[in-house]
């Protein structure tokens, strides 16, 4: 049945392949696949023409049209209902880039937004704790002045001693 088909195929479709858009994500088609699987469309086209009046089975055919021609429009019809459903697939697979772009934009804003705000935070924190290690940087700072202060008290302490003990020390003469 296909031999029959291709016999009868114009030349526009006997290209190896039909592209149908540009895009790399569109679906290309080779032209002979358009015919495949017509074989038991065609059988069933050939069984609606039947009249199977008291028994007998008699092809109803049209004196005008010959079979080169339905062939012909039967290869037409089925190229346009392949060629619009590839154009539906290509437009839902359009709609689909497009969602997809939309939810990355959203998505990207959404992250930058909660990154903005964790910074934010941790900018909060670091000047919270930042505020609370200087008063402990202050209080510690008085206390290492006071134990210098007291070092120097004691030193000078330390000196009188060692004075008034030698002093002590020495034998009167």
């Amino acid at each position: 049945m296909e031999d029959f088909f291709s016999d009868g195929m114009p030349s526009s479709l006997q290209s190896p392949t039909k592209s149908r858009c540009d895009n790399q994500h569109r679906v290309q088609v080779p032209a002979h696949s358009v015919l495949q699987g017509t074989g038991e469309d065609s059988n069933e086209d050939l069984d609606s023409n039947h009249d199977t009046t008291n028994g007998r089975t008699a092809l109803i055919a049209s004196l005008d049209d010959s079979p080169d021609q339905k062939t012909s429009t039967k290869i037409d019809e089925l190229e346009k209902r392949v060629q619009d459903r590839l154009e539906q697939i290509n437009e839902n697979r359009s709609r689909d880039q497009e969602m997809i772009s939309s939810f990355q934009d959203k998505l990207t804003n959404e992250v930058s937004v909660l990154c903005q705000g964790v910074k934010e935070h941790m900018f909060t924190v670091y000047e919270e704790n930042s505020q609370a290690m200087e008063a402990q940087l202050t209080e510690l700072s008085q206390v290492l002045q006071n134990c210098t202060r007291l070092l120097a008290e004691l030193q000078a302490v330390s000196q009188d001693l060692a004075a008034l003990n030698a002093g002590l020390c020495q034998p009167e003469d």
